[in-house]
């Protein structure tokens, strides 16, 4: 018997998906239209699937309010940027240039400039948040920042993105 279910994508691996669903996480494929079509699912995607013997097959994609390309994701809530002004220093074009991503997505943008425990990064804090953006100092060495970053996207669906080093995965 085949069971029609629609979940998140939580997680995307070589065509395998992790569906969050009301009975729990599915571990599902995506259909072959859906492998090899010019729309492919996201983490992020809201996603019908059919449950048969215990197996999952992602169906269809539902509507997406957004979706980008890197990081691959789809209805996103906030783009968490990361930056660091020390090891490595970030190209304040790579933070224009995907908060002008987001932005043309209606995504709001949440910088976030890490290991200010080495460099407080006071020129870089202060250009950003004089253009509006909202802008976290973290410390993932420390703990500085880490509570607000948390309180900024609790109850929403955020996506990181930023240069490799600068400490996404740390905090």
């Amino acid at each position: 018997m085949t069971e029609r279910k629609t979940g998140r994508i939580l997680r995307s691996l070589s065509g395998f998906y992790d569906v969050q669903t009301d009975v729990g996480i599915i571990s599902c494929r995506g259909r072959g239209h859906l492998r090899r079509g010019p729309e492919v699912p996201l983490t992020g995607d809201m996603v019908e699937i059919t449950l048969e013997r215990g197996k999952g097959m992602v169906e269809k994609i539902l509507p997406r309010k957004n979706h980008f390309i890197r990081p691959a994701v789809a209805n996103v809530d906030v783009l968490v940027i990361f930056a660091a002004n020390v090891n490595p220093i970030t190209e304040p074009f790579l933070i224009d240039r995907v908060a002008a991503i987001a932005g043309d997505q209606e995504v709001p943008v949440v910088l976030c400039i890490n290991k200010c425990d080495l460099d407080p990064a006071v020129d870089l804090e202060r250009i950003y948040r004089n253009a509006g953006f909202t802008v976290i100092l973290t410390s993932a060495e420390t703990g500085m920042g880490v509570q607000q970053l948390r309180q900024e996207i609790s109850g929403k669906l955020a996506a990181f993105t930023g240069n490799s080093g600068v400490g996404k995965s740390s905090l």
